[in-house]
């Protein structure tokens, strides 16, 4: 199921010319060749076309994953990630002005407590 997923959305990037998103804090640069991105796409395939043949041969079920579920897991992943962006956290970067701490703080509570109201819509 992982391997799927990954090619999946592999393919995804590729098909849908999502290889050069650019988000807030990152952009993916699309760095391939024209002439692989079909190459790849058709290795994928190939690949998928095994998973499928290996579910059908060991008549592997089919997992439902519940959308609820993966953005609760998805929304704690970064819920870990916030609590340890807190200034007393990150001392192992070295020493943070005051001021740098006071506004990493600030941005941290504020993502926590936005976070917190997404989890509740849940």
């Amino acid at each position: 199921m992982v391997i799927e997923s990954n090619l999946q959305r592999i393919k995804a990037s590729l098909s849908e010319g999502n290889s050069a998103e650019q988000t807030v804090t990152y952009r993916t640069r699309d760095n391939l060749d024209s002439e692989a991105k079909p190459r790849i796409l058709e290795v994928i395939e190939d690949m998928l076309d095994e998973i499928k043949q290996m579910k059908e041969t060991f008549r592997l079920g089919t997992k439902e994953i519940q959308l609820r579920a993966e953005i609760y897991a998805k929304l704690t992943e970064s819920w870990i990630i916030l609590v340890d962006l807190r200034p007393e956290r990150l001392k192992a970067y070295g020493q943070l002005l005051e001021s740098d701490k006071a506004l990493i703080e600030i941005h941290v509570i504020s993502l926590l407590n936005k976070l917190d109201k997404l989890l509740n819509l849940l």
